[in-house]
């Protein structure tokens, strides 16, 4: 068999924002009449990106996939009772002293709709699912079982997607085998350096590969940087800003790693990121992790469907999705 890169698809956190990113590959899958899954030997996701990485995983249509940010969305993140009579202000009170914002059961019930009782073992592509175990105080990340590792085909879609979504203050911790799990955004929620680490880990030495392609997505990225604030900043004045904080520092800081490895690898080595354009300031009051409101989720998408009428034109995007993935896991 003739040598081809390995080509990851890498996918951000972001909440309900995946919905944005949804929506980008349903677009492509439909402008280049492909299945996610066939283009990408293993598909990468955090959080929100998790879950599109996992049901890409399935052969789900990513059109079926903003049907479910869409249906979903409002019950999970309580979006009838924000607008409610102080709705907001009891939901922000949960958040800081009464268990979390949101009920995880609402997201479950949702995950068990589109996932059923269905096992990591039925994946078509490699997995790398990030998640942190509070317990260990380690990184974790989810995998489709191959070679020596036999740790996650027996655990269920719907538990990995708990788990790597699992953001404190706003959702339980998520319980797997006596091990306890929060959101991989603490410290991946652009996972795409848990993308070239496990390539380099694995597939790097493998001769039916002669390189390594990433594509990269982000979860519709707001426009950030604070007014000055008072040094002495309690939680409830940072709000949702310290989750944007860590987020989008630990992503920049990623992608500037990657940017400056470029030539220095001992492989053919090549990565894009496909990022919204700048929003405006009325649409960074719509836009957040957790608003699911019809206005929000309305104006992702259509930022979405702006963002792929100009990236599939690229030949560079459109390689990603005109070439097919070099190997199925069950195969390896």
């Amino acid at each position: 068999m003739e040598a081809r890169p390995f080509k990851i698809l890498c996918i951000d956190g972001g909440g309900i924002k995946g919905i944005y990113s949804a929506e980008l590959l349903a677009k492509f899958e439909e402008v280049f009449g492909c299945v996610v899954s066939d283009c990408f030997d293993m598909l990468c996701g955090t959080s929100t990106g998790g879950i599109i990485a996992l049901a890409a995983s399935l052969k789900i249509p990513m059109s079926s996939v903003v049907k479910f940010y869409r249906e979903k969305g409002p019950s999970i993140f309580n979006e009838r009772v924000k607008c409610m009579p102080g709705g907001r202000i009891y939901l922000g009170a949960k958040q800081v002293a009464f268990g979390g914002k949101y009920s995880a059961k609402k997201l479950r019930s949702a995950l068990e709709s589109v996932f059923g009782n269905r096992t990591i073992a039925e994946s078509n592509n490699f997995l790398c699912i990030p998640a942190y175990n509070t317990l260990t105080s380690n990184p974790r990340v989810f995998k489709k079982d191959f070679d020596k590792f036999t740790e996650d085909d027996r655990k269920t879609y719907v538990d990995v997607a708990l788990a790597t979504s699992a953001a404190p203050t706003y959702l339980p911790v998520m319980e797997i085998e006596d091990d306890q799990f929060v959101d991989g955004g603490l410290w991946a929620n652009n996972p795409i350096l848990v993308a070239l680490t496990e390539f380099l880990y694995k597939f790097a030495q493998d001769q039916r590969f002669c390189g390594l392609e990433i594509l990269s997505i982000s979860s519709c990225q707001k426009t950030k940087g604070e007014k000055h604030h008072k040094l002495n900043r309690a939680f409830v004045s940072w709000k949702d800003t310290l989750f944007d904080a860590y987020s989008i520092g630990q992503s920049k800081s990623a992608m500037f790693l990657m940017s400056n490895l470029k030539g220095y690898l001992s492989f053919p080595f090549d990565f894009h990121r496909i990022e919204n354009m700048p929003l405006s300031p009325e649409q960074d009051k719509i836009i957040d992790m957790d608003n699911a409101s019809e206005d929000s989720l309305r104006l992702l998408i259509k930022i979405a469907d702006n963002t792929a009428m100009n990236e599939k034109m690229r030949p560079t995007i459109a390689h990603f999705f005109q070439t097919k993935k070099t190997l199925n896991p069950k195969e390896y």
